[in-house]
C-alpha cells in the first residue's frame, strides 16, 4: 500500500511537473517560431484626412481602406491588437476631382511592408461658402375662429456653410411645423431647422419666430383678369376673361394693403389637347390671405 502511495505521489509531483514544463517549453518554442516568422495580415483600417485647406470642403471622403501588412509575426501581432490608421494629407488638393495615390498615405508602423487594395482614391473637393438662408415654415392646425395670421417674423439670422455646389442653389430651408392650433394672440416659438446634407452646417439648430395674430377681416374685389399659361404655339380662347367677384380674408391690420393688381388668377392649358374645357382657376395671394369665395368658379376655355 505504501509503495502505491509513493508511486502516485511521484506521478503528481515529478512526472506532472515534467509534463507541464514540456508543454511550456513547446509553447515557448512555437511562439518563438511564430513571432520570428514572416507572414501576411489583411485588414480594413480607418483613413484619417488631414490638412484640408479652410477654404475647401471634401464631399466624398472614404472611411476605411483594405491593406495587407507583410512582416514578422511579433509586429503583426501588435497590429492585430491595435490596428493603425492610414493618414492622407490633403494640403495640395484643388476644387474638383483629385486623384490621390495610396502610396502617399502614411501608416505609423515600422518593420512592415504595406500593400493597398486600390492604387488610387478619388477625392471630390468644393469651395466652402457661407450664405444667409431663409427658413420655410410649414403651418399645422387652425387658429381660433375669427383670427388670422398677420405675419411671421424670424427673429434669428440663419446662415449655412458648406459646398458651393450645394449652397448656390439653396435659398430656403424647412423648419419643423409651426403649430397654431386654437391660438388667438401673438406668440413666440422656437423651431428646429431640418438637416439637408451632412456637408451643410447651419449657424443655429433652432430659430426663434414671432407669430403676429389679428382678428380676421374680409374684402371684396371685382373684375380680376384671368391669365392663361399655355404652350408655345397653342391657341386658347377664354370665354370668361375675368373673375367677376372674389372675397379675400386675412388679418385686419394688413387687409387694407391688398390691391387688385397683386391678386393673380390663372388657368393652365399646357397639358391639354384641342377641345373645350371648364377649368378651376388658381388664385395666388400674399402670405396668410385666402380666397373665401369667387365667381365664376370655373373658367370656360377653348383650346385649338
Amino acid at each position: 500500500m505504501l509503495k502505491i502511495l509513493r508511486a502516485i505521489l511521484h506521478f503528481f509531483t515529478i512526472e506532472l511537473a515534467r509534463k507541464i514544463l514540456a508543454v511550456i517549453f513547446a509553447f515557448g518554442l512555437w511562439l518563438f517560431v511564430v513571432i520570428e516568422g514572416t507572414y501576411s495580415y489583411e485588414k480594413q483600417i480607418k483613413v484619417i484626412f488631414t490638412n484640408l485647406p479652410d477654404a475647401y470642403i471634401a464631399t466624398n471622403l472614404i472611411d476605411k481602406i483594405k491593406v495587407t501588412f507583410n512582416g514578422k509575426g511579433k509586429v503583426l501581432m501588435g497590429l492585430w491588437l491595435s490596428p493603425p490608421r492610414a493618414i492622407c494629407d490633403l494640403t495640395d488638393v484643388v476644387p474638383g476631382k483629385n486623384v490621390i495615390s495610396t502610396k502617399n498615405f502614411e501608416i505609423p508602423v515600422k518593420d512592415v511592408l504595406v500593400d493597398y487594395e486600390v492604387k488610387y482614391v478619388n477625392i471630390e473637393v468644393d469651395e466652402k461658402v457661407t450664405k444667409v438662408i431663409k427658413p420655410l415654415i410649414p403651418i399645422r392646425g387652425s387658429l381660433k375662429n375669427g383670427y388670422s395670421i398677420s405675419t411671421i417674423e424670424v427673429l434669428d439670422t440663419l446662415s449655412a456653410t458648406g459646398p458651393k455646389k450645394i449652397l448656390q442653389g439653396l435659398n430656403w430651408v424647412n423648419t419643423e411645423s409651426l403649430d397654431v392650433k386654437n391660438q388667438s394672440a401673438t406668440f413666440e416659438k422656437k423651431l428646429k431647422v431640418e438637416t439637408i446634407s451632412e456637408f451643410v452646417k447651419f449657424s443655429k439648430d433652432n430659430i426663434l419666430v414671432k407669430v403676429i395674430i389679428d382678428t380676421t377681416e374680409q374684402r371684396l374685389f371685382t373684375k380680376i383678369p384671368v391669365n392663361v399659361v399655355k404652350n408655345q404655339g397653342q391657341v386658347v380662347k377664354v370665354f370668361d376673361p375675368y373673375i367677376d367677384t372674389i372675397i379675400v380674408i386675412g388679418a385686419q391690420n394688413r387687409i387694407s394693403s391688398i390691391t387688385k393688381d397683386i391678386i393673380t388668377v390663372r388657368v393652365k392649358t399646357t397639358d391639354l389637347v384641342s377641345g373645350e374645357y371648364y377649368l378651376t382657376p388658381e388664385i395666388t395671394l400674399p402670405d396668410f390671405f385666402t380666397p373665401l369665395s369667387y365667381q365664376p368658379q370655373r373658367v370656360k376655355v377653348l383650346v385649338y
